[in-house]
């Protein structure tokens, strides 16, 4: 189940097929991905996913799934940059994602590391780390 939520989240960070889109902060990059997850863009999405990522292709075809199946809101509670250089960074994140519609998908909150690397003059998720997985129940949260 944490791979699966890893690459989900991946997903939920991830578009690359537009290098005109630029991120050029790790937290812009993380809240770019959530917004375009919820907009279920999955060009956008595939634009913050680093391109020689060796989840690239999982994610395309994670994040397809997810759209046709639910629809999702993703929220981003905490983005906090562990370490960073000119190349890399390890960023730790906190997400809740619920649902609006579909069956059998468990609202959660989700805490993991990103590590990023930079694309060109753009961050971009290179791989993810779950670290914690709460299940909620619909009183746990509020939309």
């Amino acid at each position: 189940m944490k791979k699966i939520l890893a690459l989900f989240t991946i997903v939920l960070i991830s578009y690359n097929c537009s290098s005109e889109k630029e991120y050029k902060t790790p937290e812009e990059l993380i809240k770019a991905n959530a917004a375009y997850m919820n907009e279920e863009d999955l060009e956008a999405v595939m634009t913050t996913v680093h391109p020689k990522s060796p989840s690239y292709e999982g994610t395309e075809t994670m994040a397809k799934q997810i759209f046709e199946r639910y629809d999702l809101n993703y929220k981003i509670e905490n983005i906090k940059v562990l370490e960073q250089n000119d190349k890399e960074a390890k960023v730790e994140f906190t997400q809740v994602t619920t649902k609006i519609k579909g069956k059998d998908f468990k609202n959660n909150k989700a805490t993991g590391i990103h590590t990023l690397r930079k694309d060109g003059n753009s961050w971009k998720v290179y791989s993810t780390e779950m670290t914690n997985v709460e299940f909620l129940n619909k009183d746990d949260f509020h939309n």
